[in-house]
């Protein structure tokens, strides 16, 4: 017969020796349900937050544009109530992103991935907003106040981030060789652009352009200087977790459309048709590419 000595020496020999009794391996069941409903949270605030940012500011946009008188009413409150959801939406947005590939990438190569996107996005800005190359002389307002040396917002390298992980993710869902991979990813950053610049150069005043582009004043370099940076950024990526992006996340398409969506409303708002337009053209490319043939099956997901 085993007296309780005997069990409790088993249990000791177990533990020294790295076996797992049922009790254990229940606790790391339980503690693996509970970080992936944490997750599951996080991310339904965090994509609620994003999309609420967007529909309040589109709202506030449109009662401007189509009755003037309601900036009466508000007052002082006016700058503030512009201001915020796009505060709220330009940080909601690389939290979403983040928490969406954590469970994929983990702690260590998400911060990874995150400080190696907004250092290029924001290198290239400075250099871009000091220089005029590679995008061309512009230069931005101070609606986004505080800016890095003077130039640069310092919500805009997240914005660099959080768009080239999604592009990426896009662009792995093709049957691609790395390098054709990476430009198509970088490509991807142009098309979304393509709505973006408008809505937030000529609708939107985020930045101005010093030049008469061809393009509601953005010259044509703007799009070789994104793509050349979006480039730089995601083969930093695929250095960093090549691999691990051919596990995809079922929200990548959502928040590509929902982000572009944005950009199109605001064309929209400020009776920018032919940007809105061309916007949405561009914005649908990536998803019809990746539901084509020539798209990969969707094997597994994060978020």
């Amino acid at each position: 017969m085993m007296h309780a000595v005997d069990i409790v020496n088993i249990r000791t020999r177990d533990q020294a020796s790295g076996a797992q009794t049922p009790g254990s391996k229940l606790e790391g069941m339980q503690a693996a349900e509970g970080s992936s409903r944490t997750q599951v949270i996080a991310t339904m605030v965090l994509a609620a937050v994003f999309a609420g940012s967007i529909v309040f500011s589109l709202a506030g946009m449109a009662l401007l544009r189509f009755s003037p008188s309601s900036a009466a009413r508000v007052g002082a409150l006016l700058p503030w109530l512009m201001k915020l959801p796009t505060w709220i939406n330009m940080l909601s947005l690389p939290a979403l992103v983040f928490v969406l590939y954590l469970p994929r990438f983990g702690w260590r190569r998400s911060t990874l991935l995150l400080v190696w996107g907004s250092f290029v996005g924001m290198m290239a800005e400075l250099i871009g907003t000091g220089t005029g190359l590679p995008f061309g002389d512009y230069a931005y307002t101070s609606f986004l106040n505080p800016k890095i040396m003077g130039h640069v917002p310092y919500l805009i390298p997240l914005s660099w981030y959080a768009m080239s992980v999604i592009s990426l993710d896009l662009a792995s869902r093709l049957r691609l060789t790395t390098a054709a991979r990476l430009a198509v990813a970088a490509l991807f950053m142009v098309l979304w652009d393509v709505g973006l610049d408008p809505a937030m150069g000529a609708g939107f005043p985020i930045w101005t352009w010093n030049v008469e582009g061809f393009f509601y004043s953005m010259p044509a370099i703007n799009w070789v200087g994104w793509f050349v940076t979006s480039l730089v950024i995601v083969w930093g990526y695929e250095a960093l977790a090549g691999v691990l992006f051919h596990a995809r996340s079922r929200w990548t398409i959502p928040v590509w459309l929902v982000n572009g969506g944005f950009s199109i409303g605001i064309c929209l708002v400020a009776g920018l048709g032919g940007a809105a337009l061309a916007g949405t053209m561009a914005l649908i490319i990536p998803v019809l590419a990746v539901r084509s043939p020539r798209a990969q099956p969707l094997e597994t997901t994060a978020g």
